[in-house]
């Protein structure tokens, strides 16, 4: 039996025109855990959330006005708009509507990762580029955070004024899910992969995520099929894909080569129709 949740489409909802889905990004982050299992980090979204309420998820959220930078300058130097849309595409899956989107769903992501799971893509100019941001970086970070979430104040001015600069181009394209049409709330999707940062803690935030743990995707699956936890439909696909790799080079590795292909999922009488053979991957 199928108790992941999904749409209205489950629930038997009259069908009406469909809502036009929100571009959104999510990041799956892995790194290796005990034995080697790859490991990635899951949040817990609020009870009271309009959508997926109490799921765990991996941490991502729709595009924002903010997320629309030039790309090729600070604070986002290494990815222009031409590139981000070619990495969105060359693989196969369907291209945004308009160029600018394709970055601005990389610097979505790259927002979203730090809002809900605390962990920033970033390189630190003062430390000559480094990945790994200094110790005093990191707690200003935190202490910045809730008012980013808020929207009181902006990533981009952030990173500038603590000597940041976003990486965007490290995170790996990894497949693309639309919400199905008969949904209330729907998503354009892109998932992006990315190993764990140095020096790093991963958190959730407290506000639109309840809990924030590492796990093994096997363990996952296991409390979902005991009816521990809930979670959406398509992140028990990306479970199961995740969970036949031994180790988080093997899986990286897979994600930066991978084919990749708009999943366009309908509810029929056996569950779920995913398009092509059956398969999302």
């Amino acid at each position: 039996m199928d108790r992941s949740l999904s749409t209205s489409a489950e629930a038997g909802a009259p069908e009406s025109r469909p809502i036009v889905p929100r571009p959104a990004s999510t990041v799956i982050v892995v790194r290796d855990g005990a034995g080697s299992r790859p490991e990635t980090f899951m949040v817990r979204r609020n009870p009271n959330s309009r959508f997926a309420a109490d799921a765990f998820v991996f941490p991502g959220g729709a595009v924002e006005d903010g997320d629309h930078l030039a790309g090729g300058v600070p604070p986002c130097s290494g990815l222009t708009i031409p590139e981000a849309h070619r990495r969105l595409t060359e693989r196969g899956s369907d291209a945004p509507d308009e160029h600018g989107l394709s970055l601005a769903l990389y610097v979505a992501a790259v927002r979203e990762l730090f809002e809900e799971a605390g962990i920033l893509l970033a390189r630190d100019l003062g430390q000559g580029g480094a990945a790994e941001i200094t110790s005093e970086t990191a707690a200003r970070l935190t202490v910045l955070r809730p008012e980013i979430q808020a929207g009181r104040r902006s990533l981009t001015t952030t990173v500038s004024d603590l000597g940041l600069e976003l990486v965007p181009e490290e995170l790996i394209y990894f497949s693309h899910w639309i919400t199905p049409e008969a949904s209330p709330r729907r998503f354009d999707t892109r998932f992006f992969m990315i190993e764990d940062r140095p020096g790093q803690v991963a958190s959730h935030c407290g506000v639109e995520t309840a809990d924030g743990a590492w796990v093994t995707p096997g363990e996952m699956l296991a409390r979902f099929e005991r009816d521990e936890i809930t979670l959406v439909s398509v992140t028990v696909d990306h479970l199961r894909l995740l969970d036949t790799f031994a180790s988080a080079g093997d899986l990286l590795a897979f994600a930066r080569t991978k084919p990749i292909r708009t999943v366009r999922a309908r509810r029929n009488r056996e569950g779920w129709d995913l398009g092509g053979d059956g398969a999302p991957w």
